[in-house]
C-alpha cells in the first residue's frame, strides 16, 4: 500500500500545482459556523456544555471552469473523545482516527484542513477532512444541534453509547473522490457516490490519534495491555434522494449507506492475535412529507476485535420530527429512541462476557427566535447495562435546555 499512497499524494499535488498556474477569478471567502449551549439537570445534579464550530472556505473559478479551493475548520468541544469511535463510545477497546490537532488538555482544536478541485469530473478532496461515510450519512431526524440520541455533541448523562455514523477514520489525512451528483442523468433520482482512502489513522502524534491502548483478560483473569493501530482505511458510501408525487405534497425518500474497512497493524511483535481488520456497515433511511420527517439508521461492526467475530457492536436509532418552518416564530417537536449492544471481549471463565448494552429515549421541542437562532428543551432517559465487575447497571434521567446559533 505504500506505493499506492505515494501515487495518490503525488498525483493530487500535481493537479493542484497545475491548476494554480492557470489564470482564475478573484478568490472568494465564505465563513459559516454554529454555536450551541446546553444546560440541564441529570438526576438532580446541574450540568452544562458549550460547543462551537467555525468553517472557513476560500475558492476561485479557473478560466477552464474548474473550481479550486481550500477549507479549514476549527471546533470547541470537551465532550467528544480524542479519537473517533471504533464501536460505541464506551464499548470499544480501540478507537480510530483523530478528532483534530490540539494540545492534550485543550477543548479547542483544528478539526480539518483540506484542498479540493471540483469540475465536470466530480470533486477531489485531499487533506484532513471527514470521509464520505460521514459526509453522506443518514440518521434519525432531530431538531437539536448537540443533545441527540445518536451522533451527539453533548451527553450530560455520560452514559450514551449509541453511535451509527460510520466515521472511524475521523479527520485523519485522506484522499476523497466523488463523481458529479446525478451523473447517471437523474434516471434513478438524486444519487451521490463517493470513496475515501486514509493511508494512516496515526498522523498527529502523541495520544491525539490512534494508536490507543486496549486491554484483554486472559482465561486466568490476568489483565494485559496491548497496543495496536489501523492503517489503510477505505470507505465507500452513497446517498440517494427521490421525490414521489407532484407539487407541495411530495413524499421525499433519503437513503444513505456506507462500508468502511481498515487494516490492523500490531505495534509490538509479541502482541497476541486479539485484534483484527476493522469492518463496519451503516444504513440510514428518512421519509419526509411536508413538515414531518420519519427515519432511522443502523450500524454493525466487529470493532476491530478478532475474538468476537462479526458481533462486536450493533446500534440503531429511530425518530420522528415535525417542523412548522425555519422562520421566526416557527416551532418543532421530536421523539427518538436508540439502542446499542456491544460485546467487548469474551467468553472468559472469570468474567463470561464483557458487554455494554444501552437504551435511550428522548422527546423535545424547539422555537425559532429568529432566522438561525433556536431555543429548545428536551427530556432524555438513558439506561446502560454492563457486568457487575465493571459497575453494574446505570441509568440517568436528564432535562436540558439548548440554544443554538447558526451563521
Amino acid at each position: 500500500m505504500t506505493r499506492l499512497r505515494s501515487i495518490l499524494l503525488g498525483a493530487s499535488a500535481a493537479v493542484f500545482t497545475a491548476s494554480a498556474a492557470i489564470a482564475a477569478d478573484p478568490i472568494e471567502f465564505d465563513v459559516e459556523g454554529e454555536i450551541s449551549a446546553v444546560a440541564g439537570v441529570v438526576d438532580g445534579d446541574a450540568a452544562a456544555d458549550v460547543n462551537g464550530e467555525v468553517l472557513v472556505k476560500g475558492s476561485t473559478i479557473l478560466d477552464n471552469g474548474i473550481e479550486v479551493g481550500a477549507v479549514f475548520s476549527a471546533r470547541l468541544d470537551a465532550d467528544q473523545p480524542r479519537q473517533i469511535f471504533a464501536g460505541g463510545r464506551y464499548s470499544s477497546l480501540l478507537i480510530g482516527g483523530p478528532r483534530g490537532i490540539a494540545p492534550m488538555g485543550s477543548d479547542a482544536y483544528l478539526q480539518g484542513a483540506s484542498g479540493y478541485i471540483k469540475g465536470p469530473f466530480g470533486q477531489v478532496i485531499l487533506g484532513r477532512d471527514q470521509g464520505v461515510a460521514r459526509r453522506l450519512a443518514v440518521t434519525a431526524p432531530t431538531i437539536f444541534s448537540a443533545a441527540n440520541v445518536n451522533d451527539w455533541q453533548t451527553d450530560l448523562s455520560g452514559l450514551n453509547d449509541i453511535h451509527t455514523v460510520n466515521d472511524l477514520t475521523g479527520y485523519a489525512s485522506k484522499f476523497t473522490y466523488m463523481p458529479p451528483a446525478n451523473f447517471l442523468g437523474g434516471v434513478l433520482g438524486g444519487l451521490q457516490l463517493g470513496v475515501s482512502y486514509s493511508p494512516s489513522l496515526q498522523n498527529c502524534g502523541d495520544r491525539l490519534c490512534a494508536p490507543q491502548s486496549g486491554f484483554i483478560i486472559t482465561p486466568d483473569g490476568t489483565m494485559l495491555t496491548e497496543t495496536a493501530r489501523w492503517d489503510d482505511g477505505f470507505e465507500a458510501a452513497l446517498y440517494y434522494q427521490q421525490g414521489i408525487g407532484t407539487g407541495t405534497n411530495r413524499l421525499y425518500i433519503g437513503l444513505g449507506a456506507s462500508y468502511l474497512t481498515a487494516d490492523q497493524d500490531f505495534l509490538a511483535a509479541s502482541a497476541s492475535p486479539v485484534f483484527d481488520d476493522y469492518e463496519a456497515y451503516s444504513l440510514g433511511l428518512n421519509l419526509a412529507y411536508r413538515g414531518i420527517t420519519l427515519g432511522g439508521s443502523v450500524k454493525t461492526t466487529n470493532a476491530g476485535l478478532a475474538a468476537i467475530g462479526d458481533d462486536g457492536y450493533l446500534a440503531f436509532d429511530a425518530g420522528i420530527t415535525f417542523r412548522s418552518g425555519e422562520d421566526k416564530g416557527d416551532v418543532a417537536v421530536m421523539l427518538a429512541v436508540g439502542q446499542s449492544e456491544a460485546t467487548a471481549i469474551g467468553p472468559n471463565p472469570l468474567d463470561p462476557t464483557l458487554f455494554r448494552d444501552t437504551r435511550t429515549a428522548q422527546a423535545g421541542f424547539s422555537y425559532v427566535v429568529s432566522r438561525g437562532v433556536t431555543v429548545g428543551a428536551a427530556a432524555q432517559y438513558v439506561e446502560s447495562e454492563k457486568p457487575i465487575t465493571e459497575g453494574g447497571p446505570e441509568e440517568a434521567a436528564t432535562v436540558v435546555i439548548e440554544s443554538s446559533i447558526k451563521f
